[in-house]
């Protein structure tokens, strides 16, 4: 969410020349707010440096640090003020401070009510989001249900949430809402199997979480796309796995090369079913450096689909690079073995 808020505001606004901003852009973000912090210790009244350094802070989550920077500043560090409030979970000092113009802010601050037990001033709040994001959207629904719940009206609770489930089957207060209104009108045995896969998507959206935060720290860092992939592909989620170990693998150093090309690999034959894919990739890994481990992988994908032959040119290749490996003689004995017994050849 921090992403969408501010890191396009960082774009940057300082000048290309800015050592601290070169720094920023090319992922190296902690460098950068160190460089910042330096700077405005020697010029504190720079306020356009000091927003610029409130905004990285809040980038990287760094709220407490963004808060007490942003603290002689005015209306400009506004928005910036009222994010680190929220994320610190200060709620009554947030509201003061979040706008109603900004969607995002806009849920922030219908949470913030939510926590305070403010209903009247939630329920207006939720209709203004309504009329922004739509009443489909899953987070409006979800604040219209808990709504219905603390009335009791668990009947009406339970379509919304729902509906919440089916637009996103990993909001995890919709399922876990879900659960609850289930076992609420008696529906007791779906309801706990809904709750208990409420707590088994818990830690994997709280290791996704883990990583996206990584991701903010360090964009350019391959290997934490590649854990975003890991993350993505725990939840099932395919699709966004695929896309964040491509990314991995284009930033990817030599070192970086075949750990990362091994899980998108994986990831391409075993979810995908797109064979030939993985074994292309794993080739084009094995070109990149002297490792065999790529034309192992290659190998064993095609002696499974049954292609012991084209398995066996794969392991030669690993064989040359490195010639007295057991294992992989192993391999091209057994692939030989099993294709001369095969009556069908």
């Amino acid at each position: 969410m921090l992403a969408e808020l501010l890191v396009a505001a960082l774009a940057l606004a300082a000048a290309p020349q800015d050592p601290a901003a070169e720094l920023w852009q090319a992922g190296r973000r902690v460098e950068a707010i160190e460089a910042w912090e330096r700077e405005l210790a020697a010029v504190p009244g720079d306020r356009a440096l000091r927003l610029r350094l409130v905004e990285a802070q809040l980038a990287v989550h760094r709220y407490a640090a963004a808060l007490e920077c942003a603290a002689p500043l005015g209306d400009e560090a506004e928005r910036a003020r009222g994010v680190a409030l929220y994320r610190l979970g200060r709620w009554e000092e947030a509201l003061q401070h979040l706008a109603r113009d900004d969607e995002l802010q806009l849920l922030m601050r219908v949470e913030c009510l939510e926590a305070l037990a403010r209903e009247q001033e939630s329920a207006r709040e939720v209709d203004l989001a309504a009329e922004r994001l739509g009443e489909d959207d899953v987070r409006v629904l979800g604040f219209r249900a808990r709504a219905l719940a603390r009335r009791g009206d668990d009947a009406g609770a339970l379509v919304l949430y729902r509906r919440a489930h089916e637009l996103d089957p990993y909001d995890p207060a919709a399922l876990f809402g879900l659960g609850r209104a289930l076992v609420a009108v008696g529906e007791r045995e779906q309801g706990l199997a809904r709750l208990q896969e409420h707590r088994e998507l818990t830690p994997k959206l709280d290791a996704l979480d883990f990583a996206q935060r990584s991701v903010d720290l360090a964009p350019l860092h391959a290997g934490n796309h590649a854990t975003v992939g890991d993350a993505e592909r725990a939840l099932g989620r395919t699709q966004r796995a695929l896309e964040a170990y491509e990314r991995a693998y284009a930033l990817a150093t030599r070192e970086q090369v075949v750990p990362i090309a091994l899980r998108l690999a994986r990831l391409l034959a075993e979810d995908l079913e797109r064979l030939d894919a993985a074994v292309a990739l794993l080739e084009e890994a094995g070109a990149k450096v002297d490792d065999p481990r790529p034309w192992v992988r290659a190998g064993d994908l095609l002696r499974a689909d049954g292609r012991p032959m084209d398995a066996i040119q794969r392991y030669l290749r690993a064989r040359e690079l490195r010639p007295d490996d057991a294992a992989i003689q192993q391999r091209i004995d057994e692939t030989h073995a099993s294709y001369r017994k095969d009556p069908k050849r």
